[in-house]
């Protein structure tokens, strides 16, 4: 038969493991959570912690400084996927200038618009789930493809 102190003391500890467990679900996400869905505040964060400078366009876009070339990024779908998107209003292309930089690049997509205008855009489905980490190397990516499109549009 147990003593009065020993059930007191199951009663503590099951309350403080019970206090360490709604903590732990109620902290804001950090870079190792996996996320299904991304908060318009964490992508935010996620920017600001790459040191990246932003502006906001709505409640969930971003004109993004990605080394000197203004990058949209968009959430969609009740924040579960997001796109870097962006144009070449000054220069036109042909469908099979297109057609060779997809042919030679991966993790993104070019197009020529209606107006025949280059477009660079990658996506990201965060419904098997993504990290902070996982975000930061998807822009990071992104910033690289802009900088070897620009190039390719150049050359």
């Amino acid at each position: 038969m147990r003593n009065r102190s020993s059930r007191g003391t199951a009663r503590t500890a099951l309350a403080a493991l019970g206090l360490v467990m709604l903590a732990a679900a109620a902290r804001p996400a950090s870079a190792q959570d996996v996320m299904t869905s991304v908060s318009a505040k964490h992508m935010e964060t996620i920017l600001d912690d790459m040191g990246l400078k932003f502006e906001k366009k709505s409640d969930t876009s971003w004109r993004v400084d990605l080394d000197g070339k203004k990058v949209l990024l968009i959430m969609a779908n009740d924040n579960t996927d997001a796109q870097l998107y962006i144009g070449f209003g000054d220069v036109t292309v042909k469908p099979s200038q297109m057609n060779t930089w997809n042919s030679d690049h991966r993790f993104g997509r070019a197009y020529a618009d209606d107006d025949g205008n280059p477009v660079l855009e990658s996506d990201l489905d965060f419904a098997g789930g993504v990290t902070d980490k996982t975000i930061e190397t998807w822009i990071k990516l992104f910033s690289a493809q802009v900088k070897s499109y620009v190039k390719f549009l150049n050359d």
